[in-house]
């Protein structure tokens, strides 16, 4: 049911990747350096040469091809809280951090926070909220598959989706795909500890593939996640059975 699982999560990216590969990408240059004006660096406001490297410049030649947004226009964008070491305690409501998530899940927090402190009504993840990573392994993304009991890490922003011609599924697998994933490069290069400003992911460019698409690549995503979601059931149930087992024979 685990293999099935990936299976079917593989399945929706190269769903995603063969609608976006559908042509072949060709680099803008096959030199080893870029030459910009002054006024495009003057205007992006970098001047390292990793940000102008002829890959990048080879993504957004590719996504001028298909109708795209940027995530401002998708998402709302809420920032949670760094309450800082000194709040951490040993009970209370789990605080997520980026180390707790990947895309296909949050592990169980070891720290927790305590609730008379935070408003959970206002920082808890609704359902749908897509939680995306901007500082140390950035641009990791994960949407909430039901409202949790949890406080995240600043390190995570809330991702609302409120334009209606794209499925919070679609966006969270575009956010995890090569095509996010080099912008969020792009944009946090240069540093020792990466950092993706909130001003930078507003303007990551999503490109919009027709809705049909959009709902096949989410229904193969929610049949990964749910057989994921009954695997560990069954998993969970043979543990307590074994237990059981072992507690009899002890008797």
């Amino acid at each position: 049911m685990a293999e099935e699982s990936t299976y079917y999560y593989r399945l929706a990216e190269w769903t995603l990747l063969q609608e976006l590969y559908a042509e072949k990408w060709f680099t803008t240059s096959t030199a080893n350096y870029s030459i910009k004006n002054y006024s495009v660096c003057k205007s992006s406001g970098r001047l390292d040469a990793e940000y102008y490297q002829p890959k990048y410049d080879a993504l957004f030649a590719q996504l001028s091809k298909y109708e795209c947004d940027i995530i401002k226009d998708i998402a709302h964008i809420k920032k949670s809280v760094e309450p800082g070491s000194e709040a951490y305690q040993d009970s209370g409501v789990p605080f997520v951090r980026v180390s707790d998530v990947t895309k296909f899940g949050i592990s169980e927090p070891n720290i927790y926070l305590s609730p008379s402190d935070f408003n959970l009504n206002e920082l808890r993840p609704k359902k749908d909220t897509i939680l995306l990573s901007k500082d140390g392994s950035v641009g990791i993304a994960y949407k909430i598959e039901e409202d949790i009991d949890c406080i995240t890490s600043g390190a995570l922003l809330h991702l609302s989706v409120f334009n209606k011609d794209y499925t919070p599924d679609y966006l969270t697998l575009v956010l995890n795909s090569i095509v996010v994933q080099m912008q969020a490069e792009r944009d946090s290069n240069g540093a020792i500890i990466q950092h993706w400003k909130p001003s930078e992911i507003e303007q990551v460019i999503i490109p919009k593939l027709p809705k049909p698409i959009q709902e096949t690549i989410s229904a193969k995503i929610q049949e990964s996640f749910a057989l994921k979601a009954e695997s560990k059931r069954l998993l969970d149930e043979a543990k307590m059975i074994v237990e059981r087992e072992i507690e009899k024979g002890g008797k």
